[in-house]
C-alpha cells in the first residue's frame, strides 16, 4: 500500500464532509443534485482514493533498483 491503513481511513473520513459540501456548492451554482447522485459521486471519489492507495508504487520500485529517470 502507498499509505498506511490509518492514513487511508483518515483520507476517507475527510472526504465525507467535502462530498456533502460539494452538493451545497452545486445547488448554489444552479445544479440540482439528488441524494443518490451525491452518494454515487462520493463512492466514485472514495473508490479512486482506495484504488490509488492499494496500487503498487512503481516509482518506488525503480528507485530501489537503482534506476534513475531524472
Amino acid at each position: 500500500m502507498r499509505i498506511s491503513r490509518i492514513g487511508l481511513i483518515v483520507a476517507v473520513v475527510v472526504m465525507v464532509p467535502i462530498i456533502i459540501e460539494m452538493r451545497t456548492v452545486f445547488v448554489h451554482v444552479g445544479l440540482d443534485v439528488s441524494l443518490g447522485e451525491t452518494a454515487l459521486l462520493g463512492a466514485l471519489m472514495i473508490g479512486a482514493i482506495v484504488l490509488w492507495a492499494v496500487a503498487p508504487d512503481i516509482r518506488a520500485k525503480r528507485r530501489s533498483n537503482g534506476e534513475n529517470n531524472g
